[in-house]
């Protein structure tokens, strides 16, 4: 039953390839109707017989959300390619190709070769995850190259293209096997669409759409060279202090040195002290008020050392970002410190915590609660922090810092608010984990950014004109 389901999956993919002569309305009308036929009309013929057995306990199905997310990847590519509207449609195909076929081939090979198992999550394999690799980037340059009528030579000569194809698939690979899934649809999809939606715009000029080579960067930005191998030194001074003073587990040490080694490399010297920021932020406001939490019994578990899992959950977007767009790193960042921020504030609240998906008080600590002293705290952070950012890196005048840090901010603490809402649902039907909504949001927060930057440059270059 399980092939025939992922076969079932993988076939709906080739439905994306009727977004060559569709519109979004179009698309997301079909969409639309898609999800109420699962929903309605599909269990009176057939879909009881291909839901597992917990589907059913749980009243819920990824037959039913799978339309759905085919309607947000497309909803989404318009709004990424507002200043490039001929690519939302190639764009919503890659991604969705991803999800059709990377997923399906990749469970299929999975259980057919099986092999070693994943160390994060042992139902999986490593045939299955290098599988999804491989396939996935098959269909996605395919259905891109088909629904916008390129052609097929020219992509593969366009180094761009297939640079974010090939970051694309193994990103949304990991992010696919990560333990805790009941429907791993509903993170990895975006993560893709995320990371694609920087080749359209790559096509436009402003500077910001790419990060220069880490050597030039320096240079240009009047810092030394001799930075580098000092951040390199640094950067391994305060992985192994926060390994020795248990502030981060081993596994958590490993892949924040990785993270710090990314930035480095991508936007330097500077770059990495936004990176540092972002870990003083994080870690100030875990050890605030500890007395408090820890009397009250929620302190951060294991004295507040950070496992793999939340360090990974909070470093995977800058560490990818860092390489396609600054305005998406400091917005990645500041959405994870103020999410940080907020949480431990608001656990030393002496007032009560506000659950906004049920309109009602809850206690401190609840999963997805508010309060006025950590939503405050969670929005001076997003303010503050990418302030600093855009004027330490010093890419524009000051005014035009602030008009930036303006719009990023409010941008930033919509997915705040937002992060709040899902984390809630999430915790009452448990249908992904909270490291892939975090993942997933912190993705969507820098595409969006990225693509925010660019329409605000578009408009500035009209009304000159």
């Amino acid at each position: 039953m399980d092939i025939l389901r992922k076969l079932i999956h993988m076939l709906m993919g080739l439905f994306a390839l009727a977004l060559r002569w569709l519109n979004p309305w179009q698309a997301m009308l079909c969409a639309l109707l898609a999800f109420l036929h699962n929903l309605y009309i599909f269990p009176l013929y057939g879909r009881k017989k291909l839901e597992k057995d917990e589907e059913k306990k749980r009243g819920y199905t990824a037959i039913v959300s799978y339309p759905a997310v085919v309607f947000f990847l497309i909803l989404l590519s318009y709004l990424f390619c507002l200043t490039s509207r001929d690519s939302a449609m190639p764009l919503a195909a890659a991604s969705w190709a991803i999800l059709a076929f990377g997923d399906a081939l990749g469970g299929i090979f999975g259980m057919s070769l099986k092999g070693p198992k994943l160390p994060w999550n042992k139902e999986k394999t490593f045939s299955g995850l290098f599988s999804f690799v491989a396939f996935s980037s098959i269909a996605a340059f395919l259905g891109y190259a088909f629904v916008s009528g390129g052609s097929f030579p020219d992509l593969l000569k366009d180094a761009r293209f297939l640079s974010v194809i090939l970051l694309a698939a193994p990103v949304s690979a990991i992010v696919e096997s990560l333990d805790g899934q009941f429907d791993d649809n509903i993170g990895f999809p975006f993560v893709a669409l995320s990371i694609l939606s920087f080749y359209p715009l790559y096509c436009l000029p402003p500077a910001w759409t790419i990060v220069r080579p880490v050597i030039s960067a320096e240079l240009n930005l009047g810092v030394p060279l001799l930075a580098i191998p000092i951040a390199v030194a640094i950067n391994l001074l305060l992985a192994t202090t926060a390994l020795l003073k248990k502030w981060v587990s081993l596994w958590g040490f490993v892949f924040g040195l990785l993270v710090g080694f990314s930035v480095i490399f991508s936007l330097g010297a500077k770059g990495f002290a936004i990176l540092c920021m972002f870990y003083l932020f994080a870690n100030f406001s875990t050890f605030y008020g500890r007395k408090i939490k820890e009397e009250r019994g929620i302190a951060e578990g294991n004295k507040g050392t950070r496992g793999l899992g939340s360090v990974f959950s909070k470093g995977l977007a800058p560490a990818v970002f860092c390489w396609l767009s600054f305005e998406a790193f400091a917005a990645a960042l500041a959405f994870y410190a103020a999410d940080t921020v907020a949480t431990e504030f608001g656990k030393t609240s002496r007032k009560g915590t506000f659950s906004i998906f049920r309109l009602k008080s809850v206690s401190p600590g609840t999963v997805g609660a508010v309060s006025v002293k950590g939503t405050i705290a969670g929005a001076f952070s997003i303010v503050i922090f990418l302030f600093l950012a855009m004027s330490f890196m010093n890419f524009r005048a000051f005014e035009d810092d602030l008009k930036i840090t303006v719009v990023l901010s409010a941008l930033v603490f919509i997915f705040f608010i937002l992060e709040s809402l899902v984390n809630e649902l999430n915790s009452k039907h448990q249908v992904t984990s909270k490291p892939v909504i975090h993942v997933t949001l912190g993705f969507l927060i820098g595409a969006l950014a990225n693509a925010l930057m660019i329409f605000l440059w578009m408009m500035s270059v009209w009304n000159v004109k």
